[in-house]
């Protein structure tokens, strides 16, 4: 954006800010000097005096200026810097900064409107991101169904079931990816309630292992659970259910046929810690600290086998926090994501049906 005229700062001549410094202080000189005259009738002070007074005003005047100018400049100076940035913020660049490094309270405002700056920017990069991975994940399936349909309808498909069932299945996947959206919109603005209830983990992930076993035995990978006796947790069964489904899928998706996914629950401490091990490649250091992130994708190869948003684990660290738990990648060999729930305590009320 290109600075106008009247956009730039005056860099001769007083700038509003000095103008008004300079007011003030010619308004204390002229009290002065009304006080001085007054003084100067009453007798209290000689003619010889007075002339001297009125001779030090005229250089007390332009000193005046001169001050009005030199400390409102570097401050007009900074602020203008601010107001332009804000200009171009709202012009829609998101790269600008102000500039301004200084230990006031312009300063403090400058600061404050840097890191805005830069939590906009983070949100328009995840709303692109989202974007892209949305249109990515949407045009598999459509494009799929809209080859079958045509199939059907040219009287091309040599086994119309067959047909019937593939669409059913990317019907399906739609259906996963609309509600992976939704979880994860109410997990960011904070609107997911909780119906708590006390529950073992242990025997929820050996429910979440038999209803992945399938997937798992296609893709030719061993699943299995390691569980040792465990404390109870207060929480909602159907969303830490979900979380321990997204972190097997996520495991057996990215092991190699005749590999082993391991599910480990036991106690640590004041917490039940639950592991999802795999025997793939883990994950990359560049991933690592962004793996939680909503739309992040770890290997493009991958996803495109994966089909999802880059949702899974966005979801899993959104429930997890939700309970008051913890969410990490642990060290291989293969992939390791771990997570920890609080132990219910004894004299906790048994809360089923209350939002957390």
């Amino acid at each position: 954006m290109t600075a106008t005229a009247a956009d730039r700062p005056r860099r001769w001549g007083l700038n509003r800010l000095g103008r008004r410094f300079m007011w003030a202080s010619m308004g204390v000189l002229a009290v002065a000097v009304v006080m001085i005259l007054i003084a100067a009738q009453q007798m209290f002070i000689s003619d010889q005096d007075l002339g001297t007074l009125l001779w030090i005003m005229l250089p007390a005047a332009v000193a005046a200026t001169l001050a009005a100018w030199l400390l409102s400049a570097p401050i007009a100076r900074d602020a203008h810097r601010l107001s332009a940035a804000a200009r171009q913020v709202a012009g829609g660049d998101l790269n600008v900064r102000t500039g301004v490094v200084r230990n006031d309270e312009l300063g403090d405002a400058a600061r404050e409107f840097d890191r805005m700056t830069d939590r906009l920017a983070a949100v328009e990069k995840e709303r692109s991101l989202m974007l892209s991975s949305i249109s990515h994940d949407l045009r598999t399936p459509l494009a799929a169904l809209r080859v079958s349909v045509e199939a059907i309808r040219d009287g091309l498909a040599d086994d119309p079931d067959a047909y019937l069932k593939g669409m059913e299945h990317q019907v399906e996947a739609l259906a996963v990816l609309v509600d992976d959206l939704g979880i994860h919109t109410r997990l960011a603005s904070g609107t997911l309630e909780l119906r708590r209830t006390r529950l073992d983990l242990a025997e929820l992930a050996d429910e979440s292992v038999e209803s992945m076993r399938p997937l798992a035995t296609r893709a030719g990978i061993d699943l299995r659970l390691e569980a040792t006796a465990s404390g109870p947790v207060d929480g909602e069964p159907a969303q830490l259910a979900r979380v321990l489904r997204n972190l097997i899928e996520n495991a057996i998706r990215h092991s190699e046929a005749g590999g082993e996914v391991v599910v480990r629950v036991r106690t640590d401490g004041d917490d039940v810690l639950a592991e999802i091990v795999d025997a793939g490649p883990g994950f990359a250091p560049h991933v690592r600290d962004v793996a939680f992130e909503a739309f992040t994708r770890g290997d493009e190869a991958r996803d495109v086998r994966t089909g999802t948003a880059g949702l899974g684990l966005a979801i899993a660290r959104g429930i997890v926090e939700a309970h008051g738990g913890r969410i990490g990648i642990g060290d291989g060999p293969g992939g390791v994501v771990w997570f920890m729930i609080p132990r219910a305590r004894r004299h906790d009320p048994h809360t089923v049906g209350a939002p957390g």
